[in-house]
């Protein structure tokens, strides 16, 4: 077997560090696309031409962290599972913490060290550098398939069952202000 270049070498890296970036910038998108679904059709019910208005006037420029919140908010006010809101939520973050990490760090290559990230500040520690490899898109996944199973199961829930307006008023669970 031919031994590689020290370019080619580079090179293959290179294109391996961005082919992971993709993935994890394309599963941050599916995530992000599944709270504006979720979302829209939370307040336009049922899905219309006004469904897809507000969503591409309103949710696509809202920016992820703010469709976490109402995600969380629309769970918390149709009382939903808080241990499984938490756990989907959870999910939700890392996807979204390792895409704004793929999105704004730095790569950089240190001598014999692989193709990392590492964190635009002068003074950084082993907790502001991430080695984007194979392991850590596979974690990605993980969390990816756990967060779009969380939004739908809590999508479903209001689809089948409706949200709280299309529930009899139980007046003895309801706060007084």
């Amino acid at each position: 077997m031919e031994e590689k270049s020290p370019m080619e070498t580079a090179l293959k890296e290179q294109a391996d560090f961005s082919k992971v970036s993709g993935e994890i910038l394309s599963m941050a998108l599916g995530v992000e696309s599944h709270l504006e679904f979720f979302i829209s059709n939370y307040f336009i019910k049922p899905q219309t031409d006004k469904t897809f208005f507000f969503n591409d006037t309103f949710m696509i420029k809202s920016t992820f962290e703010r469709k976490v919140q109402t995600f969380k908010e629309i769970c918390k006010r149709e009382k939903f599972d808080e241990n499984k809101v938490n756990e989907t939520l959870k999910s939700i973050n890392f996807v979204k913490e390792a895409r704004n990490k793929v999105a704004h760090w730095q790569g950089e290559k240190m001598f014999d060290k692989p193709l990392r990230l590492r964190k635009r500040t002068s003074r950084t520690t082993k907790d502001d550098i991430l080695e984007l490899n194979e392991d850590f898109l596979k974690e990605v996944d993980s969390e990816r398939l756990k967060a779009l199973k969380g939004i739908d199961e809590f999508y479903l829930k209001y689809y089948r069952e409706g949200t709280i307006e299309d529930k009899p008023i139980n007046f003895k669970d309801r706060e007084v202000i």
